[in-house]
């Protein structure tokens, strides 16, 4: 089979590996696709595994700033973590009937027992084994984190249900009982997934700030209400004129710029809420005024990862208009340049197709 392997920088190559089988013994380990794991995460044992065809997989933020050196990665190593595929073989404590399953893959599966699980949530499991990387033909994955997708779901759009699931964790930290307003900056795949997620969930007016037309427009399919263009007026200025002075009641920062986190804070009412979905820079520091922070009663929360609701996602994405919000689709031998147009915010979401794409 035909596998991306990531060489460190923005350097790939396009290997073919031996397709890899769930033997009963042990760990499954396999050349080229088993990924670089943090030390909490081990390989899936092969008798409780799913091989899965992928069919899809989105180039997420982390793949861009893995090859920019912004998030730290060990080569070589195969990326892609959000898929999706049909599964073609089971390990032997898997019900064969799953052969045949269109799935969603989560990155890593959970124990439920442990404290991170029980304290923090199931993707910070400190048992978890991982999905083996995506950027490839074929797939392992824990049976767990092959998740059954509706029959109305197709699997292109499948295949983000995990950046879906980490706006809906998100979404579902905030306490929105009688919130008139909120407000989203950023118009990329995940802030349209979190203003559609807080709009589900009872805000009653969504305004999406955005400075590239098209994505601001596209917001309108996931419930945006009112479409803002920071390019033309101030977005403090813009929320007084909807709100009367009063402000938002709860502001989402989905880009990862320090300084759109502190103008969600300043649009916010006193005791509003602000979430972080956007992943700032490691080292970044609030620059806000702590003392305002602290006067209006503030409430900051930050969302990273899929919580423990990866397994309801595909259902709450199922019914969402995806018009127009697959920018392009890309061979594997093209994931490089895939991952480049994504980095150059050229669209909405890029997806590789491993199987090939007509």
């Amino acid at each position: 089979m035909r596998v991306l392997t990531w060489h460190g920088n923005a350097n790939f190559t396009l290997d073919n590996v031996p397709k890899p089988r769930l033997t009963d013994d042990g760990e499954q380990k396999f050349s080229n696709v088993t990924p670089s794991l943090p030390q909490k995460w081990s390989i899936p044992k092969a008798k409780k595994s799913v091989l899965v065809k992928i069919d899809t997989v989105g180039v997420c933020g982390t793949d861009v700033h893995i090859t920019q050196g912004l998030f730290p990665s060990t080569p070589p190593k195969v990326l892609g973590h959000e898929g999706s595929g049909v599964i073609v073989e089971v390990g032997k404590s898997v019900d064969p009937s799953r052969i045949g399953e269109r799935v969603a893959l989560n990155t890593t599966s959970h124990c439920g027992i442990c404290n991170a699980c029980r304290t923090w949530s199931f993707s910070r499991c400190a048992s978890a084994e991982a999905t083996s990387g995506m950027f490839a033909e074929y797939a392992i994955a824990p049976s767990q984190s092959a998740v059954t997708i509706p029959d109305r779901l197709d699997l292109e759009h499948a295949a983000l249900t995990e950046p879906a699931a980490c706006c809906l964790s998100g979404a579902e930290m905030m306490n929105v009982e009688e919130c008139d307003l909120g407000v989203v900056v950023g118009g990329g795949i995940m802030g349209l997934f979190t203003l559609a997620f807080l709009k589900k969930r009872g805000v009653k007016t969504m305004v999406m700030s955005e400075p590239v037309k098209a994505r601001r427009e596209i917001a309108a399919q996931f419930g945006a209400d009112l479409l803002h263009d920071p390019l033309s007026s101030e977005l403090e200025e813009f929320i007084n004129d909807h709100t009367n002075g009063h402000g938002a009641d709860i502001a989402a920062e989905v880009v990862g710029k320090p300084q759109l986190v502190k103008k969600c804070i300043s649009v916010v009412r006193p005791r509003g809420q602000v979430l972080m979905v956007g992943v700032s820079p490691k080292g970044s520091a609030i620059p806000s005024d702590l003392y305002d922070l602290h006067y209006r009663e503030i409430t900051l929360k930050g969302a990273f990862g899929r919580g423990n609701v990866f397994d309801r996602t595909p259902e709450a994405i199922a019914d969402l208009d995806f018009t127009g919000i697959i920018s392009g689709r890309y061979d594997l031998k093209d994931a490089r340049q895939a991952i480049i147009d994504s980095g150059e915010a050229k669209g909405i979401k890029f997806v590789v197709k491993p199987s090939g794409y007509p």
